[in-house]
């Protein structure tokens, strides 16, 4: 049987939450199974993002977001986002 993110959700609030006597158990509760679930995670949570800015209007783009050809990067460096580079283009 296949199990929503909804039930879940609901199995935990009664169980972890409301079937204890107090707010500190139940947090305590919600803390060990955030810690669980973060185990099963496939790749790092939590990781450094890094920014380039582009050089014409000043807009910031997460590095992840760039093609790994070094596309919209000029001949002399310069970075530009999607729309500067499309504007370039047009020229």
């Amino acid at each position: 049987m296949a199990y929503t993110v909804d039930y879940l959700t609901e199995l935990i609030h009664y169980h972890l939450v409301l079937g204890e006597a107090d707010d500190e158990s139940a947090d305590r509760n919600l803390s060990l199974l955030a810690g669980e679930i973060q185990n099963l995670a496939t790749r790092p949570l939590w990781q450094e993002a890094t920014w380039v800015f582009c050089d014409r209007c000043g807009c910031s783009v997460d590095t992840e977001l760039i093609h790994p050809d070094g596309h919209h990067y000029s001949d002399d460096g310069d970075f530009y986002c999607v729309d500067c580079w499309r504007a370039e283009e047009l020229r």
